[in-house]
């Protein structure tokens, strides 16, 4: 029993030291980018999602993975342009574009190759309108990054260290219920602590939003994770050596930016 116990924390140890080696190399760049605002942050967003969808597009179609990242990558390049010069009423239609020709390039997985697309695209395009927030948006961004993060990697300690129900073992057999909670506790406190520190109280609303979008992270980073079940592979790519591709990285994002911009844009959210 104690040996099985044994294996099973080096288990813990061994998977959480990657995931913290992976965050010092890449937390500072992100962090930095982010805090200098425009043009750095654009252009990390820009190379990260074009990235990203050259992932999901090559586990769709291989065969076209190449030409269908291009073409998407110019159109999200051009959709952020579009953005920033004040013309935000037309970046719909290279979107819409990018859209059509990756589904129609991708056979039968048509619509999964034309759904990345978008879902990428429009999380890239959220991420850079939260960004450009007056006087929030950095604060904004920053608690978005930590929650995502501290949502990932608690759980993931909470899941390992306590065990128990699965949370979908069709898709994700090593997540638990556990996890989750423990993923959402941690988003809960960094909420809490990003405005006791920003305006001086806790945010108790924040706090519960933060929860929520740890929710939302977790199923952001399920929907990967059965997307690569679904093409049976490990990893989204190799781009990241000995930690996967960039997908992996940062599918919690990919679905928390979007939902964040609708809670800010259309409730009215504030952080402080």
């Amino acid at each position: 029993m104690q040996s099985s116990e044994t294996e099973r924390q080096k288990d813990t140890n061994s998977g959480l030291k990657p995931r913290i080696l992976s965050a010092l190399v890449m937390s500072p760049i992100a962090v930095a980018a982010v805090w200098f605002g425009t043009p750095y942050f654009d252009i990390l967003l820009f190379a990260f999602s074009a990235g990203m969808m050259w992932e999901w597009v090559r586990m769709c179609s291989p065969k076209n993975a190449t030409a269908i990242s291009i073409v998407a990558g110019v159109a999200l390049g051009v959709a952020i342009m579009m953005h920033l010069t004040g013309q935000p009423e037309f970046l719909v239609m290279p979107l819409a574009i990018s859209v059509v020709i990756a589904a129609a390039r991708s056979g039968r997985n048509w619509l999964l190759a034309g759904f990345g697309v978008l879902y990428i695209s429009v999380a890239a395009l959220a991420a850079l309108w939260l960004r450009a927030q007056e006087g929030d948006g950095l604060l904004i961004i920053m608690w978005l990054f930590f929650l995502v993060w501290a949502t990932d990697t608690g759980g993931y300690a909470f899941g390992k260290t306590i065990g128990g129900p699965k949370l979908a073992p069709r898709f994700s057999p090593k997540k638990t219920w556990a996890g989750l909670i423990g993923g959402m506790a941690c988003a809960a406190l960094i909420g809490g602590l990003v405005t006791y520190f920003s305006a001086g109280a806790i945010n108790w609303l924040i706090v519960l939003v933060s929860m929520i979008l740890a929710v939302v992270a977790q199923i952001g980073d399920l929907g990967e994770s059965a997307l690569k079940r679904h093409f049976k592979v490990k990893d989204s790519s190799n781009l990241i050596p000995g930690h996967g591709g960039l997908l992996d990285r940062a599918d919690g994002m990919l679905s928390v930016f979007p939902v964040a911009f609708v809670i800010i844009c259309f409730a009215g959210l504030a952080l402080r």
